[in-house]
């Protein structure tokens, strides 16, 4: 029942105090907010606005009835004096509504409205709550709002939730803000000292890998170079590393470098499951090679999706990748694509 009124009562203010038409409305399910479709956004004044006077003529105890006509074939219901308001005409019965009854809800001095919900008798024990304007500017723009025991429910729940924040924070339910705040702003400062590690150490496992090839090179290494190189990174972004290393590799060799090469870098939770992501890294001296390798290594794992262009092919296996089993596995595609090569 309240949740009827309240969105009554919400709709007649926006009209009267914004000129906003309500284009649409939900009661949601039980302890849910409710909502309703505006033509645009609110501001944060406005919700204030339509929020205080809600409030304000609820604290008076507006009474609610309900008028209803009994309709004879034909008839189109209430058309007449003071029951035809701009909004019960502008949401009159059907067309084709005809016998049965026509219910209006009247909210006093407020709104005159059809409905065939059932309603509260009184304003007073309504309190209604309008959630902050969406951070969107989308139209049309849905805004939320809860009133009766659904608000006390809310009420309840974000105060459980606040203690509980407080709580893992350390500190009191007026400082979480504050110290949310802080808390991000040095997750922020950790998480670009990462991003510099990380290029860095990129940089010096490419520099290093070029190195080892030249050094192959110079030993009497001949033909293409291969290297499969299995880490273990609980990083979310893995492949964004193993990408950085691709980068500082080619960085990395000389300029009049004439060295074939295939490199494939893999990288693997610490702790697997059925359910893990491995990702791949593939980069070499020729694209048609590349190509062959992504397309071999696919038919070797079939848990393996990828795809690339160029020097460069990269691609997940969902699933347990093993050092002794899939790398080696791994490691043997490069060498026998190399040989037959």
């Amino acid at each position: 029942m309240s949740m009827h009124t309240a969105q009554h009562l919400l709709s007649a203010l926006l009209e009267s105090e914004l000129s906003l038409p309500t284009l649409g409305w939900s009661l949601s399910a039980w302890p849910s907010a409710a909502y309703v479709d505006l033509p645009r956004p609110l501001t944060v004044a406005e919700t204030a606005q339509v929020q205080n006077k809600a409030n304000e003529v609820a604290f008076e105890g507006r009474s609610v009835h309900i008028e209803v006509q009994e309709l004879k074939d034909g008839e189109q219901g209430i058309d007449s004096g003071e029951a035809s308001s701009a909004r019960e005409l502008g949401r009159g019965l059907p067309k084709d509504y005809t016998g049965g009854v026509h219910r209006v809800v009247v909210i006093d001095g407020i709104d005159r409205n059809p409905c065939c919900g059932t309603h509260l008798p009184s304003l007073t024990s309504l309190q209604l709550y309008l959630f902050p304007p969406p951070p969107t500017s989308s139209v049309p723009a849905r805004h939320y709002f809860l009133a009766g025991p659904r608000l006390l429910s809310h009420i309840g729940t974000t105060q459980t939730q606040l203690s509980r924040v407080s709580g893992l924070l350390s500190c009191g339910s007026s400082e979480a803000p504050d110290r949310i705040a802080l808390v991000l702003d040095e997750s922020k400062k950790r998480e670009k000292r990462v991003d510099e590690v990380e290029r860095e150490l990129a940089d010096h496992i490419g520099r290093q890998l070029v190195e080892e090839m030249i050094q192959w090179r110079s030993e009497g290494g001949e033909g293409e170079w291969t290297k499969y190189i299995g880490r273990t990174d609980d990083s979310p972004t893995a492949l964004t590393l193993l990408q950085a290393i691709t980068f500082a590799f080619i960085a990395h060799l000389p300029s009049d470098s004439t060295h074939q090469y295939t490199l494939l870098l893999t990288s693997s939770p610490s702790s697997q499951t059925t359910t893990s992501t491995t990702v791949c890294m593939l980069l070499g001296s020729d694209d048609k090679r590349v190509k062959e390798t992504g397309d071999v290594l696919k038919k070797q794992f079939s848990s393996l999706k990828g795809g690339g262009r160029g020097a460069r092919w990269s691609g997940k296996s969902v699933g347990v990748w093993l050092a002794d089993r899939e790398g080696k596995a791994a490691s043997s595609v490069l060498t026998q694509g190399s040989t037959s090569a």
